[in-house]
């Protein structure tokens, strides 16, 4: 725990801390489940949302999730409610059991073609979880580099 002197402060710090961060290298076993990281299981919490955006899965805490889908309903036209259809589709809710496992829905990993070896990542609020081959193909030494020139074109130096 970070204080820096009021209140108000620690409490911006404590929040920040309490993301997602890191990654983690692991499998999938014959029933679908996944380990979730120890690092992650707290804020993820018992109950969360699984959800298919394209190249990835991504678990969002159900708070963060109701947030999101409140955010979308209240700031997208009428016409536009096919957003909301696509993501409640293409999302479900899951459990964690007691030793930190999840069943990752059939469905949704065929979609994001993970089989067996994936690789969780943090986001801050969410985290993603790639099968090792789209990680390796969407990320490579190459990306990095260019990681570190997009943030500075926004005048952040990593």
């Amino acid at each position: 725990m970070i204080f820096h002197g009021n209140v108000a402060k620690w409490f911006e710090v404590e929040n920040k801390m309490s993301n997602f961060y890191g990654k983690q290298i692991h499998g999938i076993d014959a029933k679908g489940r996944i380990i979730i990281p120890v690092k992650f299981r707290e804020k993820l919490g018992d109950h969360f949302i699984v959800a298919w955006l394209g190249d990835c899965l991504t678990l969002y805490p159900m708070d963060e999730w109701e947030n999101l889908m409140e955010k979308l309903d209240a700031n997208l036209p009428a016409t536009e409610s096919s957003i909301i259809e696509d993501l409640s589709f293409n999302s479900e809710p899951v459990d964690m059991d007691k030793q930190g496992r999840a069943i990752l829905p059939q469905d949704l990993r065929a979609k994001a073609g993970i089989e067996k070896d994936i690789i969780s990542v943090g986001l801050l609020d969410k985290i993603h979880i790639y099968s090792k081959e789209a990680w390796d193909k969407k990320h490579s030494d190459d990306s990095m580099k260019d990681t570190v020139s997009k943030a500075a074109q926004y005048g952040i130096r990593l």
